[in-house]
């Protein structure tokens, strides 16, 4: 609670100063979302700075892990290994930086579950084409059953960003794209629209701000690539 109860108490004043100004619990909700996206913005950037430095580097080592692989075997191939990550300056418990940014969501994701899942503010109140906030969104009608929609739109915003950085992502990092997005669609399913209204935005936010994080870092590097 240490960790969450701070974010909760932040994600209170946001959403309920916001619904005083535009008088929509919708509308406040994804400025709550963009807001707590805009104060993350320094967290995330470090977080990406890290992951892209450790992208970097086993992209550098990739090469001659292979070639070492590839002629020993066994504790030699660990002590060529040893050595390759001794003249990059590198551990392998650096390969958790891989994680950071998941580890930086789960407080946030903790503390967004367990606000708007009791966020009493939004029972009964509509918004655009969702009947209730407070309610699964029930938009898809099959047969007699209402499919939830909001869930698989933010699986569809988390799957668009693992095809956009493919090429960008580690195959541990694509692989925990699609384990998230997966996880959140199954824990998510049954959750209020609001908090998949909040979720989704925030998906989309920091899509794009990632998106610009990455171009950043890439120019960073062909600088210093190319020497300027």
């Amino acid at each position: 609670m240490i960790f969450f109860y701070p974010i909760e108490l932040i994600m209170e004043f946001l959403t309920g100063h916001f619904y005083t100004l535009t008088g929509s619990y919708g509308i406040s909700l994804i400025l709550t979302s963009l807001s707590i996206n805009i104060i993350m913005i320094p967290v995330f950037w470090y977080a990406e700075k890290l992951q892209q430095r450790e992208r970097d580097i086993q992209a550098a080592m990739r090469p001659k892990i292979g070639e070492y692989k590839s002629v020993f075997k066994g504790y030699e191939l660990h002590l060529y290994i040893t050595n390759l990550h001794k003249q990059h300056h590198y551990h392998p418990v650096y390969a958790l930086r891989s994680l950071l940014g998941l580890f930086i969501q789960v407080p946030f994701f903790v503390a967004t579950y367990n606000f708007l899942s009791h966020y009493t503010a939004v029972q009964g109140v509509p918004f655009l084409f969702i009947g209730d906030l407070g309610k699964p969104d029930m938009l898809i009608p099959v047969f007699n059953y209402n499919i939830n929609l909001f869930p698989f739109i933010m699986t569809a915003v988390n799957l668009v960003s693992s095809f956009v950085y493919g090429k960008l992502l580690t195959k541990v990092e694509r692989i925990n794209i699609y384990f998230i997005a997966l996880f959140f669609l199954i824990l998510l399913y049954q959750s209020p629209a609001g908090l998949l209204l909040y979720w989704t935005c925030n998906n989309i936010f920091s899509f794009f701000k990632s998106l610009v994080f990455v171009k950043q870092l890439q120019k960073k590097s062909n600088a210093q690539d190319s020497g300027v």
